[in-house]
């Protein structure tokens, strides 16, 4: 007895509602131990962002602890309006956790190209807010101290301006996987733009343990005291052991996946 070979059935097709449902949902990079999305940034979620960065990130960053950055309302003003414009290049990623919908973690990136020189740590500008200014300034220094362009020699790369998980959310791995999605999935789809480097300046040895184990190289790094005492900087007097050392630190996405492979 002969066999009929199965037909495929005709896919449905997608009406013009359909189409704009998905092409409007929020990119999806992973579900993570079957609770947590990590997903592109969308706008509905501003308001909440900045208020993680109001009402946490201020008090807990290391060079925000360090400078009593809550203590400056003018930095305060000043950095969260710097945060609203970075997060408005949509090319930031965040956490939800799926039973409570909450927003619990966020990785600001932005894309930085030698033609317009978009690397705003390395330009000698003043901003408003003392603690904001000191803290520019360091950065300012370490930026100076590698030129990533041509280290890499690339013509563009990805910078991350900030990274942070909300502390009852930690200890989970989420920060490592938020960090882990940027650079095996966003960043891939940005090497067509000449863009195959990720980098950043990382303020406390966690988050430089984090970046290590996911193949980011040290390029350079200070000791925030000494730069501060050399600098009349006066800071917290309660500075952490591990909030001492900052460091600039990169991979290109070629060398990511040797070590992978």
């Amino acid at each position: 007895m002969s066999i009929k070979p199965k037909q495929d059935l005709p896919a449905e097709e997608e009406t013009e509602e359909d189409f704009m449902t998905r092409i409007t949902q929020p990119r999806i990079w992973t579900v993570f131990k079957s609770e947590f999305i990590f997903q592109v940034f969308v706008d509905e979620r501003f308001d909440e962002v900045l208020d993680m960065f109001k009402n946490n990130y201020i008090y807990e960053e290391s060079l925000c602890d360090n400078n009593i950055l809550s203590s400056d309302q003018d930095s305060i003003d000043q950095f969260l309006y710097l945060i609203k414009h970075w997060i408005s290049d949509t090319l930031s990623s965040i956490v939800i956790e799926k039973s409570s919908g909450k927003c619990i973690g966020i990785i600001v990136c932005r894309f930085c190209s030698i033609e317009d020189n978009s690397l705003d740590f390395s330009r000698l500008r003043l901003y408003e807010g003392e603690k904001w200014n000191i803290i520019q300034n360091f950065k300012n220094y370490l930026s100076q101290k590698v030129d990533i362009y041509k280290y890499y020699n690339t013509v563009a790369f990805f910078r991350v301006y900030a990274w942070f998980i909300l502390p009852p959310y930690r200890g989970q791995g989420l920060g490592k996987k938020l960090l882990e999605c940027v650079i095996d999935q966003q960043l891939p789809e940005m090497v067509h733009l000449g863009c195959n480097v990720i980098s950043g300046i990382f303020t406390n040895k966690k988050s430089q343990g984090i970046a290590n184990s996911l193949g980011l190289k040290t390029l350079y790094e200070a000791n925030y005291p000494e730069w501060a005492n050399q600098n009349n900087v006066v800071l917290n007097k309660n500075v952490k052991a591990e909030n001492t050392t900052a460091s600039v630190m990169a991979c290109h996405i070629k060398q990511k996946q040797t070590l992978q492979s």
